[in-house]
């Protein structure tokens, strides 16, 4: 199961209006990140506007309970209303069927009517076309159905507001696909050096220094790979780098520092938090995977968020900061409702 939520900075939210169910299942791809295929898309709104989208795989519908928990956690979320629509292009020969279309759009409404959401509409996309199951009215909804929209202003809005729909969901986990055990053999080296310099420095009483130091170039690289980020250029971080940043991030305060400086909005740091997870090794990685998570999370890509806070549980299954941010998703919490966090004052 995927989620997006609506970003907490509301400057950063591109306005998509949306005037119809075209307009909306073009905007589809784009909430999610990538094109769905096999899915039920649940899109939910409160007073007209979007708080929260989940996917779930057509073939999971015929497990009841994660439809309903699904549609619980939106309605914690504060989605109110709810907008679905089942993507059945992959259903075919050699696929397993799922759940019939009728059975789903039952389920759909028997879930929302027990956590008090209104139905306002369930969708069928096949074959390039969609149809209404709540219209039977042929001037509006013609038994052929509706060709989506080869374009529209709602797509060219969320590509020139930076929001990318990826071919499906492989090409989203491939963002924090890790490099070969060959290409990350020079930076398992470097760790172990730079583990031990960092012991030096306590044993010769320049651990607080030694801290300053790396926390500084972290923030540096951070507002770098944002500049990066910003103009299209590639970023490059070099082993020794990635391996100092690799071993700061597991100290604790370290990744506090950086974890509250991008809550209060300093920098955002996810190019170098996808380039230091995929290029560290197991457990390292998991610092990193987590704060890319949390800042996809903040920024309203809950689908990028839930793989990365996965990815770090299974690296570090200890990683608590992960598990929170799990928690965040699967509960349906909505980041603009969430205030930002703050480390506790020193005396």
């Amino acid at each position: 199961m995927t989620r997006h939520n609506l970003a907490a900075r509301e400057i950063d939210v591109p306005t998509l209006r949306i005037k119809g169910p075209g307009d909306l299942l073009q905007a589809v791809p784009y909430l999610l990140g990538f094109h769905p295929q096999a899915s039920l898309v649940i899109v939910g709104l409160h007073a007209s506007r979007l708080v929260v989208t989940v996917r779930l795989d057509l073939v999971d519908l015929a497990t009841p309970h994660l439809l309903g928990g699904a549609i619980e956690a939106m309605h914690r979320g504060g989605a109110s209303e709810l907008v679905a629509a089942l993507y059945d292009d992959a259903v075919g020969p050699g696929v397993r069927r799922p759940v019939r279309s009728h059975e789903a759009v039952d389920s759909v409404h028997v879930e929302a009517a027990r956590v008090g959401c209104t139905v306002l509409d369930v969708l069928r996309v096949s074959g390039g076309r969609w149809w209404s199951f709540g219209c039977a009215v042929p001037e509006c909804c013609p038994p052929e159905g509706r060709a989506l929209p080869s374009a529209s202003s709602v797509a060219a809005a969320a590509t020139y507001a930076g929001m990318v729909a990826l071919p499906d969901r492989a090409a989203l986990n491939a963002i924090l696909e890790p490099r070969s055990d060959a290409d990350r053999e020079w930076v398992v080296a470097a760790i172990g050096r730079n583990e031990r310099a960092g012991v030096q420095a306590v044993l010769d009483g320049l651990g607080g220094r030694h801290q300053r130091s790396v926390k500084r170039a972290l923030f540096a690289a951070a507002r770098g790979a944002d500049a990066c980020d910003a103009t299209g250029e590639q970023l490059l971080v070099v082993d020794e780098d990635v391996a100092r940043f690799g071993v700061a991030l597991r100290e604790i305060p370290i990744r506090d520092a950086v974890w509250m400086a991008a809550e209060d909005g300093r920098f955002d740091g996810r190019a170098l938090w996808a380039d230091l997870a995929r290029r560290l090794p197991t457990p390292y990685d998991a610092p990193p995977l987590f704060l890319f998570g949390w800042c996809a999370w903040r920024s309203g890509n809950g689908a990028l968020a839930g793989i990365a806070a996965e990815r770090a549980v299974s690296s570090d299954p200890g990683y608590s900061a992960a598990d929170l941010l799990l928690a965040a998703l699967s509960r349906g919490l909505d980041p603009r409702r969430l205030p930002r966090l703050r480390l506790p004052r020193t005396a």
